[in-house]
């Protein structure tokens, strides 16, 4: 089946849509049935993740080993990652056909566990699609005074910036994004502030109720203010920055090969395939290779697509000088 491309950017000089990604075009049919949501799907992962999270807390808890607790707190929070990602999909409409059961399901079971409200997270998200990496992303607009986010970067820099991830310092950067997004959101209703707010007095009250502090302490913040702010990072970077010399809609966005143990601890839920969300946001992570394979078919697309075999291969771009030989 023939897939129509016009793999072009807006002129330069267009302050605002400069190097905003005009997508492929796929046939209709086609696309409708890349885009088919799958209600048991979504609740699969949903209910693995969280079943993961509580399997390895119990035998962790039951083995307790100072090493076995560092795998614990890796794998953790990568599947707090994980329901991010799944956040993220009900940010796109992308978990539920019903607009109810999509949006809370995303608030009650992905975002505010994380502290953030995917209500948020979708005005903010969704501008990030639009205008890709122009002053009107909220995302190039945080990140493109912050020297933390220029590359190419020295070993020793790059380094440190992970360092601080983990430290601890990541997680109470990323607890003030999500409350920033919270207060830029456009009149959240009086009755979904109680409800949160509901949430929270209740998960503390069982929390307390059934003495599981400690338990909580190790197996849930632990683990988001280390591992899940240092993938996050990672992915970020991945996903839109250190990419030199690309052209075509693809220029400011790489798509990563992720081997299985990727998959687990650092890019769970395909999201590795990050251009071809941007293309097609209306596309499932759970089709995200199927249509990864049909665009690679077409030469146009594979030829102008950043796309790095590994993580570790993006943080040798990282400190890669603009055209110096992979």
């Amino acid at each position: 089946m023939e897939i129509r491309s016009d793999l072009k950017q807006k002129p330069q000089n267009d302050p605002d849509d400069a190097q905003r990604i005009t997508p492929l075009k796929l046939p209709k049919l086609l696309l409708q049935n890349l885009s088919r949501l799958n209600l048991l799907i979504s609740i699969y992962h949903i209910v693995q993740d969280w079943t993961s999270i509580v399997l390895a807390a119990a035998l962790c808890q039951h083995l307790w080993n100072p090493l076995l607790y560092v795998a614990a707190v890796a794998f953790i929070g990568g599947r707090q990652h994980a329901l991010l990602i799944l956040m993220h999909e009900g940010a796109h409409h992308r978990l539920f056909r019903g607009r109810r059961l999509n949006d809370w399901t995303a608030e009650l079971l992905l975002a505010w566990p994380h502290f953030a409200t995917m209500r948020a997270y979708r005005e903010h998200h969704l501008a990030h699609h639009g205008f890709l990496n122009t002053d009107r992303d909220p995302d190039w607009r945080r990140k493109k005074d912050n020297s933390e986010w220029h590359f190419p970067k020295s070993a020793t820099g790059l380094l440190g910036i992970f360092v601080r991830e983990v430290s601890g310092l990541g997680g109470i950067n990323l607890l003030r994004l999500a409350a920033s997004m919270g207060a830029a959101e456009r009149l959240p209703s009086k009755v979904f502030k109680c409800l949160r707010l509901l949430f929270y007095l209740a998960a503390c009250g069982i929390i307390i109720g059934i003495g599981a502090e400690k338990t909580f302490l190790l197996y849930w913040v632990v683990p988001y203010f280390t591992w899940l702010c240092f993938v996050m990072r990672v992915r970020s970077i991945a996903e839109h920055f250190a990419i030199y010399g690309a052209s075509g809609a693809s220029a400011h966005t790489r798509t990563t090969y992720a081997g299985p143990l990727a998959r687990v601890f650092v890019a769970p839920k395909n999201i590795n395939y990050h251009i071809e969300h941007h293309f097609f946001p209306s596309v499932p992570f759970h089709r995200l290779p199927e249509l990864h394979a049909l665009l690679m078919s077409h030469l146009e697309y594979a030829g102008s697509a950043h796309i790095t075999v590994s993580y570790w291969k993006v943080m040798l771009e990282c400190l890669r000088q603009p055209g110096s030989a992979a």
